[in-house]
């Protein structure tokens, strides 16, 4: 079998380590507790009537968390205790993150915060919210009249009046 030569194989391997260097030093620092990390990654979809909110924290206990709505804004903040450093250790490479992290976005209007549902299940920390009443598609019915009678709604509520009957002047 033959390899193939590509001059610029190598020369990639090494800008996206630089990438990574570069990201993981100003972008997405990690490190110790004063640092922090932005937060957890999210999944954020609309499912009938439902718009789910999916939060990756595997480590993480349900009284580690905050979660607050305000303003329309979804805010999941907590907290990520560091291990006890172990000298006895000779880490090679060093990536779970610690400190505190906060991730915000603004919620669709449709959606009822005060109906939240959540659930925290091996590590997923999962929101539904509901598409509040007011925002739901409603069918309105339409009267029609009929051979022997006329449907007329007064003060809200139907009647049904004989043909021939009804507003005369």
């Amino acid at each position: 079998m033959l390899d193939r030569y590509e001059p610029f194989g190598r020369a990639m391997g090494l800008r996206q380590v630089m990438d990574r260097v570069l990201e993981d030093a100003f972008v997405m620092p990690r490190g110790g507790e004063s640092q922090g990390w932005g937060g957890p990654s999210l999944n954020v979809y609309e499912e009938g009537d439902e718009l789910l909110v999916e939060a990756q924290l595997p480590g993480l206990r349900p009284e580690d968390l905050e979660i607050n709505v305000e303003q329309g804004v979804l805010t999941i903040s907590g907290q990520i205790k560091a291990e006890e450093e172990r000298t006895e250790r000779n880490y090679l490479v060093r990536e779970h993150r610690t400190g505190r992290f906060s991730r915000s976005l603004r919620l669709p209007p449709a959606y009822d915060a005060d109906a939240c549902k959540a659930d925290f299940d091996h590590g997923v920390l999962r929101l539904v919210f509901p598409k509040s009443e007011a925002a739901k598609p409603r069918r309105i019915e339409i009267s029609r009249a009929s051979g022997d009678g006329q449907r007329v709604l007064t003060n809200g509520q139907s009647k049904t009046q004989p043909a021939g009957a009804g507003a005369r002047s």
